[in-house]
């Protein structure tokens, strides 16, 4: 990161000693008498030290904008006296201005532009002196005209320049609240369903052991079944309740997690139902299982369905009725892969409603439950969403077997 940043600081350098340099040939060359057959007795060193100071001072200008701009406007101001020549340097104290408006507040960058009437003052009259007296007062007033519409371009750009960069930065400030409250209420959503998860848990143990004690004596098989049955739930509700602690510790403190919904939460078993709902819009579904079901955790059960349900509403959100959508889960030894890919051929709604913050909540669920999420555009067109979800044993019900 460091040897990154250090890159980026000697190129900016380089770009700024690169930019000063030019500025200042620019000035000696068109702004000066230098090259001119009428100086050639004229001591020229004055000027080149002049020049010399406005391009050591714009080295520096993104750091001190103002103390810059002060040098090089002193520079161009007493060019002409020091040098001896007609010499009015206007490169480098454009340069400056635009600095001092890209980087300060409006009340320093409108004194920047005041002082720079002087300077323009300054060449106008100039140029009046080299002019015969019929044509010297148009050559002052053309010049100065021209000089002080130079800096105000110079000083406007400066101005949209900073305007354009607060802009990018409230959007981006703006796209990292809006991705930050996401997180946040898919974790309040996963602690709330990881709580519900764990109740029934608990709940199942309880009944069971229940149901054990009155039998102790009577039926020792039975209760040995039972006695796997609690430790089973006791198992899965231990591993429940650390994902449910960890989304509680990462989100914050709003009282909004600690109810009990009552309602089963969806699973595989339940892709069914979701693809009949999805194809009743308009959308072709295609459902495919590959190597042998085995068992899920509920919380990783529940990742698996909203990864299909968060990616088949974008399907019918951003691609429309008419697109083909290819559903397929492959079991491996120890990972469910989720596949999720549409052709992106549909009709389009007019108008998408999505806050496009929903794969940051699907990440931020898969990442509690250990699995990960992969969401890229495919070459031929359309979406592909790919989900790896951790397997617990090789148990399998027959409802996950076949979610078509």
């Amino acid at each position: 990161m460091s040897g990154r940043r250090t890159g980026w600081l000697s190129r900016q350098v380089a770009v700024d000693v690169a930019l000063a340099a030019s500025t200042a040939a620019l000035d000696l060359m068109l702004f000066s008498t230098i090259s001119n057959e009428k100086s050639a007795g004229v001591n020229h060193l004055p000027a080149i030290v002049v020049t010399l100071t406005g391009f050591l001072a714009l080295c520096v200008r993104r750091r001190y904008p103002v103390p810059v701009f002060g040098v090089v406007w002193a520079c161009a101001v007493l060019a002409a006296p020091v040098s001896g020549m007609d010499f009015t340097p206007t490169a480098t104290p454009c340069v400056a201005l635009f600095t001092v408006a890209l980087h300060r507040p409006s009340r320093v960058a409108i004194v920047a532009l005041f002082a720079c009437a002087v300077p323009a003052l300054t060449s106008a009259l100039l140029e009046a002196r080299s002019r015969t007296h019929d044509e010297a007062v148009v050559a002052m007033y053309a010049t100065l005209v021209f000089n002080l519409m130079l800096y105000g371009c110079v000083w406007a750009g400066g101005r949209w320049a900073r305007l354009s960069r607060q802009h990018a930065d409230d959007l981006e400030f703006r796209r990292r609240v809006e991705a930050h409250e996401a997180v946040l209420g898919e974790r309040t959503r996963i602690a709330r369903e990881l709580h519900d998860i764990v109740a029934h848990s608990v709940t199942v143990m309880v009944l069971q052991a229940a149901g054990a004690r009155r039998v102790l004596d009577s039926d020792p098989a039975r209760v040995r079944d039972a006695l796997g049955h609690i430790e089973d739930a006791g198992e899965q509700a231990m591993g429940e309740l650390r994902r449910m602690l960890t989304a509680l510790r990462l989100s914050d403190d709003d009282g909004t997690a600690d109810g009990v919904t009552g309602r089963p939460q969806p699973g595989l078993a339940d892709v069914r139902h979701l693809v009949g709902t999805i194809s009743a819009a308009g959308v072709r579904v295609h459902t495919r299982v590959e190597g042998e079901p085995r068992r899920l955790a509920a919380s990783v059960d529940l990742a698996a369905y909203r990864v299909v349900q968060e990616a088949l509403t974008n399907v019918t959100k951003h691609v429309g009725p008419g697109a083909e959508v290819d559903v397929r889960l492959r079991w491996e030894a120890e990972e469910l892969v989720v596949e999720v890919a549409d052709n992106g051929r549909g009709r389009r709604p007019e108008r998408a409603l999505s806050t496009h913050q929903g794969l940051v909540g699907l990440r931020e669920r898969l990442g509690i439950v250990g699995g990960r999420l992969a969401a890229v555009p495919q070459a031929a067109g359309g979406f592909r969403v790919t989900a790896v979800l951790p397997v617990v044993g090789p148990v399998a019900d027959e409802t996950v077997r076949e979610p078509r």
